[in-house]
């Protein structure tokens, strides 16, 4: 009992002694984004979606290591949907598809050259999508007048993979970042079949403080 108590402690005081220098040269930093999003459906049997182009922003904090390392997450605001094109009894319809949803990624990435002036970033990781609205608008070519209806079919979470660059700047004491995400949904984004998916690329800027 003696020895095994021990070698625990002996094992807890190495693991102490390796993660000393990761954290003394980790920091957090909070950050706040603001963009463009182009987002579309693919799957199902869509010939005639296009996209749809969308604010959207958000922000969180970042784990940085002196090796290059970032562990980031937090919150983003985003309109995911497109815009379709069919008939209905025989009528031709626009249809705009926007569903608004609160994303919660989970990123690792890697920073080059995090002394000099530009320092790229790659970076990826899940991202857990929560619905708050889904809305359907119809119209007829070449019509103003719009129908606008609640989509019931959309389901309330997506989860997707985030991919990405982005570059970090320094400009009078500030850290600013010009940067370009995408988002691959890979849950059915109804309920109902074929399967549609979203796909979303976002250009953003942003500020680290």
């Amino acid at each position: 009992m003696i020895t095994k108590t021990i070698r625990c402690a002996f094992v807890l005081g190495m693991l102490s002694l390796l993660l000393q220098p990761l954290a003394a040269s980790a920091q957090f930093r909070a950050f706040i984004n603001l963009g463009v999003s182009g987002s579309s459906f693919r799957g199902g049997n869509l010939d005639d979606a296009s996209p749809i182009y969308r604010f959207g922003g958000g922000g969180g904090i970042r784990y940085i290591y002196a090796s290059g390392f970032e562990f980031e997450t937090g919150l983003n605001y985003t309109v995911k949907g497109a815009e379709l094109e069919g008939t209905i009894e025989g009528i031709p319809i626009i249809g705009v598809s926007e569903i608004t949803y609160i994303e919660l990624p989970v990123l690792i990435g890697y920073r080059f050259n995090t002394e000099g002036t530009l320092s790229p970033r790659l970076f990826a990781g899940p991202s857990m999508a929560f619905k708050t609205d889904a809305q359907i608008r119809f119209r007829a070519p070449g019509s103003d007048l719009e129908q606008t209806e609640t989509d019931d079919t959309v389901e309330d979470k997506d989860l997707g993979l985030a991919v990405g660059i982005d570059v970090d700047t320094k400009f009078r004491g500030e850290t600013l970042s010009f940067g370009l995400r995408s988002v691959f949904g890979f849950s059915n984004a109804r309920s109902s079949k074929p399967e549609l998916y979203n796909t979303t690329v976002t250009f953003y800027f942003g500020i680290a403080f």
